[in-house]
Protein backbone atom coordinates (compact mmCIF):
# COMPACT_ATOMS: atom_id res chain seq x y z
CA UNK A 1 0.00 0.00 0.00
CA UNK A 2 1.11 3.23 -1.06
CA UNK A 3 2.11 6.28 1.94
CA UNK A 4 -1.36 8.70 1.78
CA UNK A 5 -0.58 12.05 1.61
CA UNK A 6 -3.35 14.03 3.66
CA UNK A 7 -5.28 13.11 6.59
CA UNK A 8 -5.86 9.96 7.26
CA UNK A 9 -6.66 7.57 10.01
CA UNK A 10 -3.79 5.08 10.58
CA UNK A 11 -3.18 2.41 13.24
CA UNK A 12 -0.35 1.11 14.84
CA UNK A 13 0.08 -1.93 17.66
CA UNK A 14 1.96 -2.57 20.51
CA UNK A 15 2.61 -5.12 22.73
CA UNK A 16 1.99 -4.24 26.12
CA UNK A 17 4.39 -6.46 28.35
CA UNK A 18 2.65 -5.16 31.30
CA UNK A 19 -0.99 -6.61 30.64
CA UNK A 20 0.31 -8.87 27.82
CA UNK A 21 -2.58 -7.28 25.89
CA UNK A 22 -2.43 -5.74 22.31
CA UNK A 23 -2.59 -2.50 22.41
CA UNK A 24 -3.67 -0.31 19.26
CA UNK A 25 -3.37 3.72 18.92
CA UNK A 26 -5.25 4.93 15.87
CA UNK A 27 -3.26 8.50 14.96
CA UNK A 28 -2.93 11.21 12.61
CA UNK A 29 0.01 11.63 10.02
CA UNK A 30 2.26 14.61 11.51
CA UNK A 31 2.43 17.32 9.00
CA UNK A 32 5.79 18.60 8.15
CA UNK A 33 5.65 21.35 10.28
CA UNK A 34 5.45 19.68 13.37
CA UNK A 35 7.96 17.08 12.51
CA UNK A 36 10.87 19.84 12.35
CA UNK A 37 9.39 21.06 15.72
CA UNK A 38 9.63 17.63 17.38
CA UNK A 39 13.16 17.52 15.92
CA UNK A 40 14.25 21.24 17.07
CA UNK A 41 12.50 20.39 20.56
CA UNK A 42 14.05 17.38 21.63
CA UNK A 43 17.21 19.59 22.28
CA UNK A 44 17.03 22.86 23.72
CA UNK A 45 20.22 24.91 24.10
CA UNK A 46 20.58 26.72 27.60
CA UNK A 47 23.86 28.83 27.58
CA UNK A 48 26.71 26.43 26.30
CA UNK A 49 24.88 23.14 26.85
CA UNK A 50 22.00 21.47 25.21
CA UNK A 51 19.33 20.16 27.23
CA UNK A 52 17.92 16.85 26.35
CA UNK A 53 14.23 17.08 26.06
CA UNK A 54 12.92 13.98 24.19
CA UNK A 55 11.10 12.77 26.78
CA UNK A 56 8.90 15.70 27.23
CA UNK A 57 9.03 16.21 23.00
CA UNK A 58 8.08 12.64 22.77
CA UNK A 59 4.69 12.99 25.05
CA UNK A 60 3.77 16.35 23.48
CA UNK A 61 3.60 14.91 20.10
CA UNK A 62 2.47 11.64 20.87
CA UNK A 63 -0.49 13.19 22.38
CA UNK A 64 -1.05 15.52 19.20
CA UNK A 65 -1.00 13.15 16.60
CA UNK A 66 -3.50 10.30 18.71
CA UNK A 67 -6.66 10.06 18.01
CA UNK A 68 -7.73 7.13 19.84
CA UNK A 69 -7.35 3.55 20.89
CA UNK A 70 -8.88 0.23 19.70
CA UNK A 71 -11.53 -0.70 22.43
CA UNK A 72 -10.13 -3.77 25.01
CA UNK A 73 -6.77 -1.92 25.49
CA UNK A 74 -7.16 -0.14 28.79
CA UNK A 75 -9.03 -0.02 31.61
CA UNK A 76 -9.76 2.01 34.50
CA UNK A 77 -11.15 1.42 38.13
CA UNK A 78 -15.11 2.69 38.74
CA UNK A 79 -16.81 2.25 41.83
CA UNK A 80 -13.94 0.04 43.04
CA UNK A 81 -14.27 -2.24 39.68
CA UNK A 82 -11.95 -2.44 36.88
CA UNK A 83 -13.65 -1.46 33.49
CA UNK A 84 -12.68 -1.03 29.77
CA UNK A 85 -12.93 2.43 28.50
CA UNK A 86 -13.13 3.74 24.86
CA UNK A 87 -12.25 6.71 22.68
CA UNK A 88 -15.05 6.03 20.87
CA UNK A 89 -18.07 8.39 20.92
CA UNK A 90 -20.37 5.92 20.19
CA UNK A 91 -18.96 3.04 22.66
CA UNK A 92 -20.96 2.36 25.69
CA UNK A 93 -17.70 2.62 27.25
CA UNK A 94 -16.83 5.58 26.54
CA UNK A 95 -14.71 8.11 28.36
CA UNK A 96 -14.78 11.83 27.28
CA UNK A 97 -11.26 12.62 29.28
CA UNK A 98 -9.75 8.88 27.80
CA UNK A 99 -6.65 11.05 26.62
CA UNK A 100 -5.83 12.21 30.04
CA UNK A 101 -6.31 8.62 31.36
CA UNK A 102 -3.57 7.37 28.52
CA UNK A 103 -1.10 10.12 29.06
CA UNK A 104 -0.98 9.79 32.98
CA UNK A 105 -0.61 5.66 32.80
CA UNK A 106 0.79 4.91 29.43
CA UNK A 107 2.87 7.35 28.56
CA UNK A 108 5.67 4.54 27.56
CA UNK A 109 3.04 3.57 24.75
CA UNK A 110 2.91 6.95 23.91
CA UNK A 111 6.39 7.85 23.85
CA UNK A 112 7.05 4.89 21.23
CA UNK A 113 3.89 6.02 19.26
CA UNK A 114 5.96 9.24 19.36
CA UNK A 115 9.22 7.27 18.49
CA UNK A 116 8.35 5.07 15.88
CA UNK A 117 6.21 7.95 13.65
CA UNK A 118 8.87 10.80 13.94
CA UNK A 119 12.08 9.54 14.26
CA UNK A 120 11.75 5.84 12.80
CA UNK A 121 9.21 6.35 9.81
CA UNK A 122 11.45 4.87 7.30
CA UNK A 123 14.26 2.90 6.90
CA UNK A 124 16.62 1.61 4.50
CA UNK A 125 17.29 -1.74 3.16
CA UNK A 126 20.00 -3.43 5.33
CA UNK A 127 22.85 -3.96 2.37
CA UNK A 128 23.69 -7.30 2.93
CA UNK A 129 19.93 -8.06 2.35
CA UNK A 130 20.05 -5.77 -0.92
CA UNK A 131 23.03 -7.61 -2.18
CA UNK A 132 21.28 -11.01 -1.65
CA UNK A 133 18.12 -10.07 -3.34
CA UNK A 134 20.01 -8.54 -6.52
CA UNK A 135 21.92 -11.79 -6.37
CA UNK A 136 18.80 -13.75 -6.01
CA UNK A 137 16.80 -11.42 -9.10
CA UNK A 138 20.52 -12.49 -10.90
CA UNK A 139 20.25 -15.96 -10.91
CA UNK A 140 17.10 -15.75 -13.13
CA UNK A 141 19.03 -13.57 -15.69
CA UNK A 142 21.28 -15.68 -18.03
CA UNK A 143 23.14 -12.53 -20.66
CA UNK A 144 23.85 -15.69 -22.70
CA UNK A 145 20.85 -17.35 -23.28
Amino acid sequence: MARRLGETKNSMSFQDNLSDTDITFFYRMPTTKERVAYSNECFVRKGKRLENRSVQTRMKYGLRILEGFLEGGFEVKKNGKWELISSDPKSENYVSDWKEHVEKYASDIIQLLAIRVFDVSVQTPDPDEADEEEEDAGEDLDPNE
